[in-house]
């Protein structure tokens, strides 16, 4: 076959496109479970977190998770009892500025408290609206007030607020738009929380 045709062309790039396909297709197929186990982790971790009962180790993360929550799939809110505690727990997914925000908030039972929340993935942008995902972001959360009406996240002034009776968190300084984005996302899950317990 002559190797400058429109003939060899064709058949070559289609026998290259078909060997690409094919590795990736096994190499998808070999790690499709191992994928699952680790969303299933990732989540399992989230909702630990939330909840301040965060385990490292993967399989200890697994069986307390199953221990507190047994099975959420399909569940818009989840009630969970730990060391005496009893949570409202809910995965909640909303819009951030360039995507999806993820993550898990805890309330307490009379959902006048936030115990936890856990961000799982977002789309924003590294070191501006993804420090989301930072501890210290997360923290100002934990046992903050809830009022009538939610909670609000002030734009960053580069410092985190420590008061948790103010009903109110510091934002991401550079990141005001992510920030709001956190506060419509958080405040609606609250009121789906409360409707939970009415």
């Amino acid at each position: 076959m002559n190797k400058e045709s429109f003939l060899y062309v064709v058949v070559f790039t289609f026998l290259v496109a078909f060997l690409f396909v094919f590795v990736i297709a096994l190499a998808d197929n070999a790690t499709a479970s191992q994928v699952a186990r680790n969303q299933e982790l990732v989540s399992a971790k989230a909702f630990l977190n939330a909840i301040n009962r965060y385990q490292e180790d993967s399989a200890a993360a697994l069986d307390r998770f199953e221990s507190i929550f047994g099975a959420v799939e399909g569940e818009e809110v989840v009630e969970a009892s730990a060391d005496g505690e009893t949570f409202l727990v809910k995965q909640f997914s909303g819009q951030g500025v360039w995507g999806t925000i993820t993550g898990v908030l805890a309330v307490n039972n009379t959902v006048d408290r936030i115990v936890g929340l856990d961000i799982i993935g977002h789309s924003e942008t590294p070191g501006l609206g993804g420090r989301i995902e930072e501890e210290w972001f997360k923290d100002q959360f934990r046992n903050e007030k809830i009022t009538t009406g939610g909670i609000t996240v002030r734009k960053g002034e580069g410092r985190v607020d420590s008061d948790p009776d103010n009903a109110s968190v510091d934002g991401v300084t550079g990141a005001s738009l992510t920030s709001a984005a956190m506060e419509v996302i958080i405040n609606n899950e609250i009121e789906t929380l409360r409707e939970a317990v009415r």
